[in-house]
């Protein structure tokens, strides 16, 4: 989603000095119906509770360390919800029923499915998991970003979500790529576990191989095979292969890719 989406108000504590009536007021005249806060030096919040005032409200964006932010599960309208606070508390068993994009550090009690069963776009950041039973059954999700800290796990609970069509993980090892395989609409994947995280398990071209995919990044798996099958895509334009550990043969398949398909191989060998 875009913020053009919303007439958003901008309050940055540091010039605008501490929340108060002036900037509830502001609001209420300006006819805005989103709010991007900035804490400053001299103001950050305890706690949420002020946008209780805020009429409408249906964008919320606040980056800062913040233990209490629950308020914001609490608003009925929100669209559109960046929460990046750091808070470890557990999301409470609210309904969010028009929220769409939701971008968050981890905590306890993401559950798509029930909490926002509208959600299109999640983004998740120092990620824990080590399966995806998180977005079991999330149906209008299309694009899933998750910052993992080097851990390992399964992609399980992706396969349910058949709408998605950009998926990517950072730092997490895959075991399988097996659940990938239902996603008859990806455009994109980027399965990356970089050095010093663990390598992934198996991971197949096959499993991703949708009409629809047109970016397809790699690194670090144990296995990579189905090379051949990226012949078949006819809309892929982008190969990225980050520390794959490649045979002569399987380079030799990726050459001989169409003209219009952009193939980088990085490998620490080289």
């Amino acid at each position: 989603m875009s913020t053009g989406e919303f007439k958003v108000m901008r309050w940055h504590g540091g010039f605008d000095g501490p929340w108060g009536e002036v900037a509830v007021e502001r609001y209420r005249r300006g006819g805005f119906d989103g709010l991007s806060l900035v804490p400053g030096a001299d103001w950050a919040p305890r706690s949420l509770e002020f946008v209780r005032d805020l009429p409408g409200l249906r964008y919320l964006s606040l980056t800062a360390r913040v233990s209490d932010d629950l308020e914001a599960f609490r608003i009925e309208g929100l669209e559109d919800l960046t929460l990046v606070t750091g808070s470890r508390r557990k999301v409470p068993d609210t309904l969010q029923p028009h929220l769409r994009a939701l971008c968050l550090t981890d905590r306890p009690g993401v559950e798509v499915a029930s909490r926002f069963p509208r959600l299109e776009r999640l983004r998740v950041g120092t990620w824990r998991g080590t399966d995806l039973e998180m977005i079991l059954g999330a149906e209008h999700l299309t694009s899933v970003y998750l910052e993992g800290g080097r851990q390992a796990g399964t992609l399980t609970g992706v396969e349910s979500c058949s709408a998605v069509e950009e998926f990517v993980s950072i730092n997490y090892s895959v075991a399988d790529s097996l659940p990938l395989r239902s996603l008859n609409g990806l455009r994109e994947v980027k399965l990356l576990a970089a050095s010093p995280t663990a390598p992934h398990g198996i991971i197949r071209f096959s499993d991703i191989a949708s009409p629809s995919l047109v970016k397809v990044w790699i690194s670090n798996p144990t296995v990579l095979e189905g090379f051949d099958i990226l012949k078949e895509l006819p809309r892929l334009r982008e190969v990225r292969l980050l520390e794959c550990r490649l045979s002569d043969a399987e380079r030799q398949e990726l050459n001989s890719l169409s003209g219009k398909v952009d193939v980088r191989i990085v490998d620490p060998k080289e």
